[in-house]
């Protein structure tokens, strides 16, 4: 069980983010090297994840398939992850997931179903990726990422990314472990942003089908 602190920044670039990083009383560094970031979010036919989000539900899920470097194109190394929320706790689960024979939107669907423990039946509901950058603090206790250059699309196997006719803000995320809270304002006190509610998915959701 993690927290998972949001900071959607308008007006700043990546790369000013990344220096206020450093400056960090608990002084953060480098913890991975830059990657971009691909996933593909499923949901109900009637976007229940994406209406559970919005409406603020203290529980609930999302599903993606996530899988990193340069091509847009599902890798036959990607991973499924459910990320479980419980009010301002959550967790993930991760499996691998094997894209073998896996040749269009219907059989991504169909080996998605098969493996899932949801009660409702899911579709592929949004493709997104991101050049994302890692931090740690000293003491290894507190993670932050910063995710730019986003970009949303439908899904298709052979995915083009189309502008949205929208920019996506630079998103900073501090994680931490729940028995970490009692530290967190030493580092919280030291972000020079304001916490804001922040999903990738609903913002994608909304840029593209306007919901």
């Amino acid at each position: 069980m993690r927290y998972e602190l949001k900071y959607n920044i308008d007006l700043l670039g990546a790369v000013e983010i990344k220096s206020t990083i450093l400056l960090h009383p608990a002084s953060f560094s480098k913890a991975f090297p830059d990657r971009i970031v691909n996933n593909i979010y499923f949901d109900s036919a009637d976007f229940l994840f994406f209406h559970e989000n919005v409406n603020g539900a203290p529980n609930r899920k999302k599903m993606r398939l996530r899988w990193y470097g340069e091509d847009s194109l599902l890798a036959s190394k990607s991973m499924l992850e459910i990320k479980n929320k419980r009010s301002q706790l959550g967790w993930k689960d991760i499996f691998s997931f094997d894209t073998h024979g896996v040749n269009s939107l219907d059989k991504l669907s169909q080996k998605i179903n098969h493996l899932n423990n949801f009660e409702i039946a899911l579709l592929p509901a949004l493709q997104n990726r991101y050049k994302r950058s890692y931090y740690v603090s000293h003491d290894g206790l507190f993670r932050i990422t910063v995710d730019y250059n986003q970009e949303f699309a439908i899904p298709t196997i052979d995915n083009l990314y189309l502008p949205t006719n929208k920019r996506f803000n630079n998103l900073v995320e501090l994680k931490f472990e729940e028995e970490d809270w009692k530290h967190s304002s030493d580092i919280t006190n030291y972000i020079p942003y304001r916490q804001t509610k922040n999903s990738k998915y609903v913002n994608g959701i909304s840029a593209i089908f306007h919901l």
